[in-house]
């Protein structure tokens, strides 16, 4: 999978300390946004509400010439609301999620999973981004594989079994 994303801080330089917006209601305001996309986002035309669960909701939002299913899950102790698609899209999820800059300031980063088939897509159109998924797909499974043997007792972090990472992940 492809997942890019994108944070910006919530409140405006200038706006410190001036009753800005602070997690709870940030928290709130994003609760509101997954009901109410239409005024949140340009692109949502409108939303419909087919079922609310203890953990969020589903609904059918209409983006252009296009509707979409989604099942939204809410997870405030993570401060992140993720968007599944449902339907046959080239986005698999959306995920919005509460965070903080280095100074402390609150942030908010929008982020989007490709399907398995539009990731290949796109990897095979562009060199770079295919050569940097091999080489970070690589990386991964030099991780997992010492990660498993330490978690489990097997071996400790200093006990090379894999290749070093070019990367120093």
């Amino acid at each position: 999978m492809l997942t890019l994303s994108w944070t910006r801080p919530v409140v405006d330089t200038g706006q410190e300390g001036r009753g800005g917006p602070t997690r709870e209601k940030l928290w709130q305001a994003l609760l509101h946004k997954a009901e109410h996309p239409a005024e949140y986002v340009p692109a949502i035309a409108e939303c419909r509400i087919h079922d609310r669960y203890a953990d969020g909701l589903l609904r059918e939002i209409r983006r252009g010439e296009h509707t979409f299913l989604q099942r939204v899950t809410a997870q405030e102790g993570a401060g992140r609301i993720v968007y599944r698609h449902l339907d046959h899209t080239d986005i698999a999820e959306i995920r919005n999620e509460i965070g903080e800059d280095e100074q402390g300031r609150l942030t908010l980063t929008l982020s989007i999973t490709l399907t398995d088939d539009r990731a290949a897509a796109i990897l095979a159109q562009n060199p770079y981004l295919r050569d940097l998924d091999s080489d970070f797909h690589g990386t991964l499974d030099a991780m997992t594989a010492v990660l498993r043997q330490v978690s489990t007792g097997a071996g400790t972090a200093g006990t090379q079994t894999a290749p070093p990472d070019p990367n120093g992940s």
